[in-house]
């Protein structure tokens, strides 16, 4: 295994049963992300980027394949893995430093520790002054950056975000986009990110995957190599825009 190659999954395939008789989801996936890159699972809605996510996390196991992290095969879930959802599930009864201390403290890292490590990662998402806030008079915005500060400050080797701005409003959505770019080049860790958004994607990918519909698999990938922070009405930006756009499948 190539010493840069953080994860790595080869002839990877998931299916389910139905009632109509078994779904193929993942068909022959084959996939290497190095660290420090951020890897963009693109397609339509249903095309299997969510059970890609719970397959290279380890929250499911594939029925053929093998998904490894640092060489070694991933047989479930992991501190060494974070994962980041559109719909952020806090804990209500914590505050916002609670929140995002909590993965340290199941731990049994030192209070002290955990909690000056949680400060840093509540500062780096924009929310110093709100630690001792409780979830619910939070933004939908504001609950997302604990969510993300959550999961780094277990100190992942690899983060998953699952369409994680997907119920924001637009304005919040490019706030966050804006954000989370700057998050990653400040703590350069392995991030792989799905989404449908076309701009999303180009925004922050180091690499976009385009899947293809179920049966899922990789249609074609793209190496996006615009300077940073990038610019929506970029000539080159609108040009991949245009070109990814026109061959990702329809949705089913």
């Amino acid at each position: 295994m190539n010493a840069n190659i953080i994860i790595e999954c080869k002839d990877l395939g998931k299916q389910y049963k139905t009632p109509e008789g078994e779904r193929v989801i993942i068909e022959r996936m084959d996939l290497a992300v190095k660290e420090n890159e951020f890897v963009v699972l693109f397609g339509p809605g249903q095309c299997g980027k969510t059970t890609m996510i719970r397959l290279l996390s380890g929250l499911e196991q594939p029925d053929r394949g093998a998904v490894r992290i640092n060489g070694k095969r991933i047989q479930g879930p992991g501190p060494d893995r974070g994962v980041v959802y559109q719909t952020i599930s806090l804990f209500p009864w914590l505050t916002v430093m609670g929140n995002v201390e909590y993965g340290p403290k199941v731990r049994g890292i030192a209070k002290k520790e955990r909690r000056e490590k949680a400060q840093h990662y509540i500062e780096l998402v924009g929310l110093k002054g709100f630690e001792n806030t409780y979830p619910v008079k939070l933004s939908g915005g504001m609950k997302q950056r604990v969510g993300i500060a959550r999961a780094y400050c277990n100190e992942p080797v690899v983060m998953f975000m699952d369409e994680p701005f997907g119920a924001l409003d637009a304005q919040t959505r490019y706030l966050m986009q804006e954000e989370l770019a700057q998050i990653w080049e400040k703590e350069q860790r392995t991030v792989i990110f799905v989404t449908n958004n076309i701009e999303e994607a180009l925004y922050l990918a180091d690499r976009i995957i385009v899947m293809r519909n179920c049966p899922s698999s990789i249609k074609r990938e793209y190496e996006i190599d615009l300077p940073r922070p990038r610019n929506y009405v970029d000539p080159e930006f609108l040009r991949l825009r245009k070109e990814i756009t026109g061959i990702m499948d329809k949705t089913l």
